[in-house]
C-alpha cells in the first residue's frame, strides 16, 4: 500500500484512541516487510501514551493473534523481542529497538571481502560476536519452548520462529544487546528448520553465493552459528543431511520469491564446506 495511503487510513482509523496522531504532528516512513506494512512512527512531540517513537505493524495477513501471543510468551520468558505499547486490529504499536538489523551489520562489514581473515581483528571479532549472540538466542528460544522428542526421527520439536532472517534480530553493539522481531509464522516444528533459515540468509545476502562463487567467509560464519548453537544446546541432535536439504529448498524458495535469473540450486560444493559434525 502506498506510504500516504497507510498515513490517511491509520489517522483515520485511530484518531479517538490517540489524539495526537494527526497530520501535522507525526512522521512516517516504511520499513521493508513481506506480508504486513510496517513503518517507523514518529511524533513531534511525545504523546502522553506512546513513545515519541514507535514502530507500527499494520497486518493484512490473520497472524496478528500469533504475533501478540508469542511477543507476551517471550517476554515472559526474559527475552529481549520489543514491548507491546498499543493494539487496534490491524495495528499493533511495538517498541522502537536500538540498532542494527544483523544482516545489515554483518554485511557492511564483510563488503569487498570474501575470507574473514581478510578483516581486520576487531572488525572479524564483531561479526564472530554477533553472530553467536544470535547462536544463543536462537538455543535458548527452542531449549526454553520445547515441544516433544520425535525418538524414530531422532528430532526436537520446539517453538521455530519461521522464516528466520538476519534482517528479523537488531543488534546494539554498545550495549552487546540482541533483539529478535517477527514472531507471526511462529509454528511447532524441527528444531533445525530455524536453523537453515539462518544459514540461508547467511548465504543469500549480499556478498553471498548469488555475488561469488565461494564465500568463504559466509561458510565460516555458518559453522561458527552452528557450533554455538549446539554448544548451548548440546542434547540437541544434528542432521547434516537435513540441514544440507533445508539449505536448498530455502535458497530455491528465495530465488522464486526475487525472481532471480537463477535456476533451480541443487546440492553444490559450497555445502560440503559445511561442518559434518557439530
Amino acid at each position: 500500500m502506498d506510504i500516504h495511503k497507510i498515513k490517511n487510513k491509520m489517522l483515520q482509523d485511530l484518531k479517538e484512541q490517540i489524539p495526537e496522531l494527526t497530520t501535522d504532528q507525526i512522521q512516517i516512513s516504511e520499513l521493508p516487510s513481506k506480508k504486513n506494512s510496517v513503518i517507523i512512527l514518529k511524533f513531534d512531540k511525545k504523546p502522553s501514551k506512546l513513545p515519541q517513537e514507535v514502530i507500527v505493524k499494520i497486518f493484512r495477513t490473520e497472524n496478528i493473534a500469533n504475533e501478540i501471543n508469542i511477543l507476551n510468551r517471550l517476554r515472559n520468558q526474559h527475552f529481549h523481542v520489543p514491548s507491546i505499547l498499543f493494539f487496534h486490529n490491524p495495528y499493533l504499536f511495538l517498541e522502537k529497538v536500538e540498532g542494527t538489523n544483523l544482516c545489515d551489520f554483518i554485511n557492511e562489514r564483510l563488503k569487498g571481502t570474501k575470507k574473514l581473515d581478510d578483516l581486520d581483528s576487531e572488525t572479524r571479532n564483531q561479526i564472530i560476536n554477533s553472530i553467536e549472540r544470535l547462536a544463543e538466542f536462537i538455543a535458548q528460544f527452542h531449549e526454553k519452548n520445547f515441544v516433544r522428542k520425535m525418538h524414530e526421527e531422532k528430532r526436537k520439536y520446539v517453538l521455530c520462529k519461521g522464516d528466520t532472517r538476519l534482517r528479523d534480530f537488531i543488534y546494539d553493539s554498545k550495549h552487546d544487546d540482541l533483539y529478535a522481531v517477527d514472531f507471526e509464522d511462529a509454528y511447532e516444528g524441527n528444531h533445525m528448520d530455524d536453523l537453515a533459515w539462518i544459514c540461508t540468509s547467511l548465504l543469500d545476502t549480499d556478498p553471498g553465493i548469488f555475488e561469488m562463487e565461494e564465500p568463504k567467509h559466509k561458510v565460516d560464519l555458518i559453522n561458527i552459528f552452528l557450533r554455538k548453537y549446539y554448544r548451548t544446546n548440546p542434547k540437541f541432535p544434528f542432521d547434516f543431511n537435513y540441514l544440507a536439504e533445508k539449505i536448498i529448498d530455502n535458497l530455491n524458495i528465495v530465488i522464486e520469491r526475487r525472481n532471480l535469473p537463477y535456476g533451480t540450486i541443487s546440492r553444490t560444493l559450497f555445502l560440503d564446506d559445511i561442518s559434518k559434525e557439530i
